[in-house]
């Protein structure tokens, strides 16, 4: 069953520099392997990009949350690295 993670990511996007970036990024997945996958897609600009954890969400202050697929949309979010620099 299709499930909402968060994933934070790690890995580089300056060359030359001592630490590495981190992005949050929410994915939908049948399990936490394909959803560490799935994230990693979404930040091309990376190098050595790894995963710092993943965590499945199922409900936030109080809400539950349900996911619901729309027909013939497919989600192209690719992670603006604008705001990393």
């Amino acid at each position: 069953m299709k499930a909402l993670y968060a994933v934070l990511l790690g890995g580089k996007i300056r060359e030359n520099n001592l630490m590495e970036d981190h992005q949050l990024v929410f994915v939908v997945a049948d399990n936490e392997l394909d959803a560490r996958k799935l994230a990693k897609l979404k930040w091309p600009e990376a190098t050595s990009i790894h995963v710092d954890g993943t965590q499945i969400l199922t409900s936030i202050d109080g809400y539950q949350i349900s996911l619901t697929k729309e027909l013939d949309i497919q989600d192209k979010t690719i992670i603006d690295n604008q705001f990393s620099k």
